[in-house]
């Protein structure tokens, strides 16, 4: 059976997908044109511990217009005053102090309690990119532990970049041309995966191999040929990432 993405959905102006947003902390303030568009899109909203900073910064001209559902996290980066405010406002509040765990995974758990009812596709997780390497490579670990916890589909982004990770099997994923960048991968950062054929790509696979230390898919692009789809199998979980272009609709 063939897993089929839409990774763009919510950057369209017709969101057929049940989101929820996730707002990690990062090293560079939120891009607010942006967020907004995709708040109004999402079902559920959650920010984790510093990344509720950056939420309350920019929306300070119009902060009840910017409340998250649920604040989660050790709380050893929100601002007391920050998390304060939101108190008051009657956003719930959850510490997750148990450090086995990133505040990303655990947020994924409480983000999955509170939503089983509303049949939610995908999780959308804002912040996950940029500054601290060991924090990005923690980021992307959570993809691979995510299914323990949720059965909707975790993706990171940013402003110019989409990641999500295949599991075994057939995927095909759907771009739209208006909002794709010029360069994907697909990268085996869990292990060596040994039988990977791609259609769609500049740079096709057949049964090929991707592993560390040999070939990895980095600086592809997409066929231009191709109006609407990528197909992928492996037989090993790998990560697809793509350029998107939305910082054109929502300049940073």
């Amino acid at each position: 059976m063939t897993k089929v993405w839409h990774p763009l959905t919510c950057f369209q102006e017709k969101c057929d997908s049940r989101i929820a947003l996730l707002l990690l902390n990062q090293p560079t303030p939120y891009n607010k044109p942006f967020l907004a568009s995709l708040w109004r899109k999402v079902l559920f909203r959650a920010s984790v511990d510093g990344g509720t900073n950056h939420l309350y910064n920019v929306s300070k001209d119009d902060p009840d217009a910017f409340l998250p559902d649920l604040i989660t996290g050790d709380f050893d980066s929100i601002q007391d005053s920050v998390k304060q405010f939101y108190q008051e406002k009657g956003v719930e509040i959850v510490a997750t102090p148990d450090q086995n765990y990133t505040d990303f995974t655990k947020a994924i758990m409480e983000v999955s309690k509170r939503t089983q009812d509303m049949q939610i596709d995908c999780i959308f997780v804002y912040g996950s990119f940029g500054g601290r390497l060991d924090h990005v490579f923690a980021n992307i670990n959570t993809l691979y532990e995510a299914t323990q916890y949720t059965k909707s589909d975790v993706l990171h982004f940013s402003e110019d970049t989409v990641a999500f990770l295949l599991r075994s099997g057939k995927h095909k994923i759907v771009v739209d041309p208006g909002l794709c960048g010029e360069w994907c991968g697909l990268i085996p950062v869990g292990g060596p995966c040994h039988c990977v054929s791609t259609q769609g790509l500049k740079w096709n696979l057949d049964k090929g191999t991707l592993r560390f230390g040999e070939l990895i898919s980095t600086s592809n692009t997409l066929d231009s040929d191709v109006i609407d789809a990528v197909t992928v199998e492996t037989d090993s979980p790998l990560l697809w990432v793509m350029a998107i272009s939305v910082q054109k609709v929502y300049p940073i």
